[in-house]
């Protein structure tokens, strides 16, 4: 017999992923204020991992959504190229949701659970193939 307790709930979060440009998308328990502290460190350092030409660096650009509710972070003019690019921007990513709560605040620190990826055709290029990443986060105690 297993009982349920709402002190045995976590809080999950969900980070979608897709690259040039790149595209962030923030769903589960993300509300307005949070993530503050962990926006501006993702301002300052997911650009850096963007290629572009000289004087051409974009500024991470976050919308919040009501319905459902979750965030968008867009960097419209970066690039990152596959052999060191993208994974240096999603361990940027993932470094800033399991520190965030070192930043002040109130914000919260993540844990990495599980990640997936899914390859699918290119909005904007029917030829071409897509790759979304996952990642599935849990609130660290």
């Amino acid at each position: 017999f297993f009982a349920y307790s709402s002190e045995m709930a976590t809080e999950n979060l969900i980070v979608n992923l897709t690259f040039n440009p790149p595209k962030l998308v923030f769903l589960g328990s993300v509300k307005k204020g949070a993530l503050d502290a962990l926006m501006s460190k993702l301002q300052a350092h997911l650009p850096q991992a963007t290629s572009s030409s000289p004087g051409q660096k974009s500024t991470l650009e976050f919308v919040y959504v009501d319905n459902p509710p979750h965030w968008v972070a867009n960097l419209p003019m970066g690039y990152c190229n596959e052999s060191v690019g993208q994974s240096q921007f999603m361990l940027i990513l993932c470094d800033a949701l399991e520190t965030a709560a070192d930043a002040g605040g109130g914000a919260r620190s993540w844990k990495l659970k599980a990640s997936d990826a899914q390859n699918h055709p290119d909005p904007t290029d029917d030829k071409k193939l897509q790759v979304t990443y996952k990642f599935y986060f849990v609130a660290k105690n």
